[in-house]
Parts: structure tokens; C-alpha cells; sequence
């Protein structure tokens, strides 16, 4: 189905258009002897967007002419879209009861019905207003794989699945398949509804082939490849990750590391990138040290091994480095237990047939490299994840079935998962936690573990969390189709680098995790 994406303005339209009214024809004859067409009217019409929703509407007509006769139009317009006849441009049915699936950004629409007579010309009109409000802003969203090699994206909240959005929002998926997806918060743009500078929580999406940004509000487009930095059409980067950190961001490419100002409205910024300032061989791991006040450690290919940055991306030191240059990074995490900060790498040398595990602190020193024993289920396993606020582990699937690491004892023990039945493929902790000041409403910590069969997926998601350990069924299922590559959790509150970055607020970070 086609879908219509429109800019949202409120101007006042002519009220004479949609008037129930005829033209005086002459070859009508007596005016009085014209056969009638009456339209009651339709109530005012809220919908939800880009949730599957169908605005339906059976409207009450009274008529003379026979139904053989008439022929229905449905059109939607913008109110600023009006000029004389333009609420013609857009038609959505033409069958008399209106059945239209609404996938259009958020904002006031007009609808139109109007009827009219094949054969006299006759026509009557009538009008009614259509609110349209989305739930981008609230909710998980499912970075899959798609169509042997594409990248889409559904979207799970309290009312349900929403599905393939990128296709519904920019009329088809992505090119390539999904390397990260990145939520920032209150980062700046310039708003194209009115081309002044706006801050918003976006969404951040790379695959292999493409990157763009999407405002969560309604999923507006912000950025893409040509507009996230400078270089403009003649970019030849590719982009790998995206972070907040303290008073900066930290955009991840082939070519580097790039920053800018991230002060929310507190600063004016078109939102660009500056050109990478650290040239190197980057990946899309990076974890803030210290809420992002220490910098940023990150894997470098260039040196097989970890780096980190100062706080304002100006310069790079070594933490670690491979001089045999075979290391690869597998996974990184960050994990925070009273108030204690662990950083964490994993690494695979193939042609030796080893990984090992990196730890470092809040401050960026290396604190360990472990040569993990072959027989642990994380030297073997397939999809690895952290935990990130409520255990000290690492998730691990292996064969189907989830372990959890603990570094401070080198051991491992099965996860039960109650209600899930059958070998799992995909595990993430998402969580949220705000504490001392700042909106505490959406605080959530959230184990979720998937199953893939063929084209399909099912989603588990667990709370009641203890020690990292589901104590509960899932509160939540949700299924789909696609193979899920990563889970973001978004929420409407708007989280200044302020209360990201404080020192108080050593359990706060709204965008966890990262990087898996």
C-alpha cells in the first residue's frame, strides 16, 4: 500500500469549500427538480499511526440517485495544503466506507468524502478532522535483519507490536544488513517542519550500507549519510556507532572517532559532526568511562586492542594492543553495582583459536586480561551480552541454551528462563535507571531473550530481576518476523547530559546498552 507522509502546519482553510452545496448548472434545468444527495456528519477521528491502525468511517447518506449512480472519493489533505483545489491531491478510497491504514507523521489532518452523480455531476461534500498521534516515543525497538540482507525495524510497547516501521516511514527498508542502533538523548537538528533548531531522543541507525536518524516523537527522518557531518554529499565515511558523553558526542566511522557539543538546547547546533579528529581503525565498541567525564573506551582494529579518549574527543591513548594483530572484538559492556564501574572487551584470536576478556575501570586503567578457559561456555558461545545494573555477569548463549559469567569468581551458572521452552538465539539487558533527581517514572531493567524459527521470532522479555536472574514468566511476548540483530529501549523523557554525566548520578544512564 502506498503510504503519504506530509509536514505538519495549522492554518486556517476556506470553510465555503466543504460546504453542502451545488453550483447552479444550467443543464440541470429547475434547480428544484435536481435529485438530492445528503451527508450527515463525521465525527472527529483519532488514530494512532503506524501501528497497523485502519481509520474507518461508514458514513449516513441519504440520496435519490441510485447507488449504481454515485462514486465515492476519500481525500486526506494538510490543513496548509489547501489552494483552492488542492484537498484533490491525496485520495485514500473510493468505496463508499472508508477502510484506510494510517502510517502519516504525527499531526491535524482533513479528511474529505465526496459523492456525486455519474451521470448529472451532481456532488455534495463533507469534511471532518483527523488527529494523528504516534507511539515511537515509548517502547523497544527491534533492529532485524531482513529480506537475505536488508535492515527494518519493529517496535513493542504495552499495545503491541508494530511492524516493519522503516519501510512504512520512508517507503522500504534499508540497504544493508543492521551493524548498531544507538538511541541519544535531546540531540540537536535543524526541525524541517520549520527549519529552526529543535532537540529530540532519536534513534540512530547503521547497517553495512546506510546510516539515518529518526526522531522517536513520530519518527520524522533527521539525518542521514550526506547530513550528519560536514563533508555533505561528498562523504565517503561509513558510520558505525554513536554516544552520548559528557557535554560531547562521539560519532564512530571507518575513518575515526568525530565529536560535537551536546548541550541540548543550552547550546545552538545544526546537529552536524565535525570530520573524524582521532584518525584510526574504529569498531562499533565504545563504552563511557565514568559517565562519559573520563572519555570513551573504545577497539581499535588499527591497534588490535583498546583505546580511550579524553572527554572532548581530542586525542586517544593506547589501554591495550595486540602485537600480533590478530585480535577481534566479539562484545563490550559496561556494569555498574554500587556505585563501581567495570568496563568490559571481548576479544578472539581465530588463528590461535583464544579469546579473552579485557576489564577496566571507571578512570580507563586496565584492570585485567584473561585468557578464558576453552571449556567456558562464553569462550564457545554464539551471541554474548552484558548486565548491566543489577549483577555482575556476562550473558552468553551457547547451544541453544543462556549462561551467566561472573568475572569475579571465573565461573558460570545456567539461567533458567520460566515460561521458555525449546534453545534460545539472542539475549540483551536493557536498563534505565534514573535515581536522585530527574524523572525516575521510567526505570526499568529488563532481560530479553529470543528464539528464532526460519523467518520468525518470538521475543521473551523478563523484570523482577534478581542478581541478573529472571525470578517470573515473562511479563511480555511479542513475535515477528525477521532475524532480531538488537534491542534499544526508548523512553519520552527528555535526559540532559546534566543528569547522565553527574557524579551523583553513578547508576544513571538512560542509553544502555552502548554496544553488545
Amino acid at each position: 500500500m502506498k503510504k503519504y507522509i506530509f509536514p505538519i502546519l495549522m492554518l486556517a482553510i476556506m470553510p465555503w469549500v466543504f460546504s453542502s452545496c451545488y453550483s447552479d448548472d444550467s443543464s440541470l434545468g429547475d434547480p428544484a427538480s435536481v435529485q438530492s444527495i445528503e451527508i450527515n456528519d463525521i465525527p472527529p477521528q483519532s488514530v494512532i499511526s503506524y501501528a497497523g491502525n485502519v481509520l474507518s468511517i461508514n458514513p449516513e447518506i441519504t440520496t435519490d440517485y441510485p447507488e449504481n449512480d454515485l462514486q465515492y472519493t476519500w481525500y486526506l489533505y494538510v490543513d496548509n495544503s489547501f489552494d483552492g483545489t488542492g484537498f484533490r491531491d491525496t485520495v485514500i478510497g473510493n468505496e463508499r466506507n472508508l477502510n484506510y491504514e494510517v502510517n502519516l507523521a504525527s499531526g491535524a489532518y482533513v479528511v474529505v468524502l465526496e459523492v456525486k452523480s455519474r451521470t448529472t455531476g451532481y456532488a455534495r461534500y463533507t469534511r471532518t478532522s483527523l488527529n494523528v498521534s504516534t507511539e515511537f516515543s515509548d517502547g523497544f525497538y527491534i533492529l532485524k535483519e531482513v529480506n537475505g540482507g536488508r535492515t527494518d525495524m519493529d517496535m513493542v510497547t504495552s499495545n503491541g507490536l508494530s511492524s516493519d516501521i522503516i519501510t512504512k516511514v520512508s517507503g522500504e527498508s534499508m540497504q544493508g544488513t543492521p551493524v548498531s542502533l544507538a538511541v541519544l538523548y535531546m540531540q540537536q537538528y535543524v526541525n524541517p517542519d520549520n527549519n529552526e533548531m529543535g532537540v529530540s531522543n532519536m534513534l540512530n541507525i547503521f547497517t553495512t550500507e546506510d546510516y539515518r536518524a529518526y526522531r522517536t516523537e513520530d519518527m520524522k527522518q533527521t539525518f542521514d549519510h550526506s547530513t550528519i557531518c560536514y563533508a555533505g554529499e561528498a562523504n565517503d565515511d561509513v558510520y558505525y556507532n554513536i554516544s552520548n558523553g559528557a557535554n560531547y558526542g562521539f560519532l564512530m566511522s571507518k575513518k575515526g572517532i568525530s565529536s560535537k557539543r551536546m548541550q541540548g538546547a543550552n547550546i545552538l547546533s545544526t546537529g552536524k559532526f565535525s570530520l573524524p579528529a582521532i584518525n584510526d581503525e574504529v569498531t562499533k565498541h565504545i563504552q563511557m568511562l565514568s559517565c562519559g567525564r573520563m572519555g570513551m573506551a573504545y577497539w581499535s582494529n588499527l591497534q588490535h586492542g583498546i583505546r580511550r579518549t579524553d572527554n572532548n574527543c581530542s586525542y586517544a591513548t593506547d589501554v591495550t594492543s595486540d602485537p600480533t594483530g590478530q585480535e577481534q572484538c566479539l562484545a563490550s559492556g559496561i556494569n555498574r553495582i554500587g556505585g563501581v564501574e567495570t568496563i568490559w572487551f571481548l576479544s578472539e584470536d581465530k588463528s590461535a583459536g583464544k579469546r579473552f576478556l579485557y576489564r577496566i575501570s571507571g578512570m580507563g586503567a586496565l584492570t585485567e586480561k584473561k585468557e578464558l578457559d576453552a571449556s567456558l561456555h562464553l569462550a564457545k558461545a554464539s551471541i554474548v551480552a552484558g548486565c548491566g545494573g543489577s549483577a555482575s555477569y556476562i550473558y552468553a548463549i551457547d547451544n541453544g541454551k543462556l549462561y551467566a559469567y561472573g568475572w569475579a569468581n571465573n565461573s558460570e551458572v545456567e539461567v533458567a528462563l520460566p515460561g521458555v521452552s525449546g534453545p534460545v538465539d539472542f539475549v540483551t539487558n536493557q536498563w534505565f535507571w534514573v535515581a536522585g533527581f530527574g524523572d525516575t517514572s521510567h526505570n526499568f531493567d529488563n532481560l530479553i531473550v529470543g528464539a528464532h524459527s526460519g523467518n520468525n521470532y518470538k521475543l521473551y522479555f523478563f523484570d523482577n530481576l534478581v542478581g541478573g536472574i529472571p525470578t517470573k514468566d515473562a511479563y511480555r511476548t511479542a513475535e515477528g518476523t525477521g532475524k532480531v540483530k538488537f534491542i534499544r529501549r526508548v523512553t519520552p523523557v527528555q535526559v540532559t547530559n546534566m543528569i547522565m554525566t553527574s557524579p551523583g548520578q553513578s547508576r544513571a544512564m538512560p542509553i544502555f546498552p552502548t554496544s553488545e
